[in-house]
């Protein structure tokens, strides 16, 4: 590996706040932009995160500030992950170096962290939805300041954004839409819209077209021509026309100006455009087309791959480090990820019906492999999370086995069409929800929701494997019985026990995640059992060899399946009033696995009145949006660390 000295960053060095770039010179925005791109990625090898859209909206960034005056101007950036530079104009260098670490620099945008933030952002899609809001708040309450939302082409595929410029275009407020078009979501961009953003550009081409026929016009109007000349001379330039597209209609037929392409990586450019939109007080959408990654070659070259990078994984390397040639050359562990998508392109095999279904995070959930082995069986439906599941019920209603690969977080926008369309009419849908539980980026994409609100929709099975091999024979045995929806969550984690699957061929088994599973045996005389779902499994193992170091010997079962419970086990266990029991969940407290079992406590005292039932406590994660930082962390702050649980266990089962 190579070191590299910090880079010189006079300019930066002089940004204190947004106010010290008004007096740059273009040519020193773009030194400026050169020095912020090292910057960049000089402090994301040490800490990891989104570069690649990031150096991609470097000089966008700079000329919003340069015409804008934040925060009495309004920024809305659609997600917020590619909002790095806006924070170090904004005050926020000094911290740069704590990004997305436990309580350090948010990864996204927060308003809590920044004036100059001007509302959350961790979701796609919803920036116009939002400017439309501020647009018409700052109308009636008579505010000065422009509404400025940045979307990328990716987002715009999104309903919300696309229902926001309908509105718009009607209300006719005072908007202005930076367009920010690189091709790329996390994954690639699909669909019709992407195409037709790709045709917009095409029309630099009908632009030169046009100018020349009207100079010829022009220089010909004194000369005597026949008839046929002259429309000779209209047919090419409706050719010319029908061919190329004129920029922008679609936006222009829907009441918003449209200005565009420019290039997003000339400052001078892009200021010229922000301030023409600026003199306007109609909506306004300006086109700008940039490259993600820009400026780093390894990104600009796999911009998919340098969508986020974990620390000190950046190539050359940015930091003096040298990594033993066993660690270069040790195999990467495989996540849950990757053994629910080697599930499925080996149950596609046996399975002609099998269809995989992704809202633009092929990469990800690791569903590219499976569209590599079925590409006719893969539908990546972009930023459209409502549409991947209601098509996945149109699907299941014709006779396919469709399986849609979801973030938790990101399932909480299809929840009405789960309910809807597909719930309502039991049909065979498999949801195979990634990173169910603790993630890093925050309170916007913690998956700690789902167990709760999915256990409340009727017809739906909810279960949490707890190692590799269960979740590949879950999602087996869901497929094969495709007797209604299932869900089935897994988090962002190493698999435990993944080992155990390597080789080609492994065979499936039928299960029935219904029946729960002893783990471990503990002394029935003592009463003490541990209800653990999902990751906790494991955790719960840990916590309880401590125990068992001082006599203590509780039953730990694996509750599989989070709904239906197994009342068959349950029923026996919650009946003895000397037992205690505690549930463990990598989930909302509130309405969760928890609470399932209290409830069935209380279903059992209604039919024995007065009868006294065993003691139980519910573990999980308490009623607040739980912040950024590292996984290990989040879990002991919670409570859901092996050496937390092993202390809630200890003063339980010992009082």
């Amino acid at each position: 590996m190579h070191t590299l000295v910090k880079p010189t960053t006079i300019f930066l060095d002089a940004v204190l706040t947004p106010s010290e770039l008004k007096k740059f010179t273009p040519e020193e925005l773009t030194s400026l932009a050169t020095e912020i791109r090292q910057e960049i990625v000089s402090n994301l090898a040490k800490t990891g995160g989104h570069l690649a859209s990031n150096l991609g909206v470097v000089e966008i960034t700079i000329a919003m500030h340069k015409v804008f005056n934040s925060p009495e101007d309004l920024f809305l950036w659609d997600v917020g992950h590619q909002a790095y530079v806006h924070k170090m104009l904004t005050g926020r260098r000094d911290q740069f170096d704590t990004l997305r670490q436990y309580k350090g620099l948010n990864g996204f945008i927060s308003p809590a962290e920044s004036v100059h933030d001007a509302f959350i952002a961790g979701h796609s899609s919803t920036s116009i939805s939002l400017a439309v809001g501020m647009a018409l708040a700052k109308a009636h309450l008579k505010q000065k300041g422009k509404v400025v939302a940045v979307i990328g082409d990716g987002g715009l595929t999104g309903g919300m954004a696309l229902e926001a410029i309908n509105h718009l275009g009607h209300i006719q407020k005072d908007v202005i839409i930076i367009l920010n078009d690189n091709e790329m979501s996390i994954s690639e961009n699909v669909g019709g819209l992407t195409k037709y953003m790709k045709r917009i550009k095409e029309t630099f081409f009908y632009k030169d077209i046009k100018q020349k026929i009207d100079f010829i016009e022009d220089k010909l109007d004194q000369a005597q021509l026949n008839p046929a000349v002259w429309d000779l001379i209209e047919m090419v330039k409706k050719q010319a026309k029908d061919r190329f597209e004129t920029p922008g209609i679609v936006f222009e037929k829907l009441g918003i100006n449209y200005s565009g392409p420019v290039d997003g990586h000339d400052v001078s450019a892009v200021i010229n455009a922000l301030n023409n939109a600026k003199s306007k007080s109609t909506p306004q959408i300006i086109h700008l087309i940039t490259q993600k990654g820009k400026g780093y070659a390894p990104a600009e070259a796999d911009s998919i791959k340098y969508h986020g990078v974990p620390a000190f994984a950046l190539e050359p390397a940015l930091i003096d480090v040298i990594e033993p040639a066993a660690a270069v050359n040790k195999p990467k562990p495989k996540t849950y990820s990757d053994i629910f998508s080697q599930a499925l392109i080996d149950v596609a095999a046996l399975e002609p019906n099998l269809v995989a279904i992704t809202p633009a995070t092929a990469e990800g959930s690791g569903l590219v492999k499976f569209g590599k082995a079925y590409p006719d069986r893969f539908f990546d439906v972009a930023i459209c999370e409502q549409h991947a599941v209601t098509m996945a019920g149109g699907m299941a209603k014709v006779g396919l086995k469709p399986v849609v690969s979801i973030y938790s977080t990101f399932l909480q926008r299809g929840m009405d069409q789960l309910v809807h369309d597909v719930a309502i009419m039991n049909l065979p849908v498999l949801f195979g929800i990634d990173r169910g539980g603790l993630v890093e980026d925050g309170e916007t994409h913690q998956g700690v929701f789902d167990i709760a609100w999915l256990r409340t929709v009727p017809n739906f099975k909810v279960w949490a494997p707890k190692d590799a091999l269960e979740l590949r024979n879950m999602v087996y045995t869901a497929i094969k019985q495709a007797s209604g929806p299932v869900a089935i969550r897994f988090p962002r984690e190493k698999a435990i026990d993944a080992s155990l699957l390597e080789g080609d061929g492994q065979p499936f088994s039928e299960i029935d995640p219904a029946i729960w599973e002893i783990v471990v045996e503990g002394n029935k005389a003592d009463g003490l059992y541990v209800l653990a779902t999902g990751a906790m499994v494991g955790t719960a193992r840990e916590a309880l060899k401590t125990l068992a170091a001082n006599g203590t010997k509780p039953t730990l079962i694996n509750a599989r399946s989070i709904k239906p419970l197994d009342e068959t086990l349950l029923a026996p266990l919650l009946s003895q009033p000397s037992a205690r029991v505690i549930t463990l969940e990598e989930g909302v407290l509130t309405g969760g696995f928890g609470s399932a079992v209290l409830e069935y406590g209380a279903k059992l005292r209604l039919s024995k009145p007065g009868a006294r039932l065993a003691d139980v406590v519910c573990v999980g994660i308490p009623d607040g949006f739980v912040e950024h930082g590292a996984r290990p962390i989040l879990l002991d702050q919670v409570g859901l660390s092996a050496a937390k649980i092993t202390e809630t266990m200890t003063q339980f089962f010992k009082a």
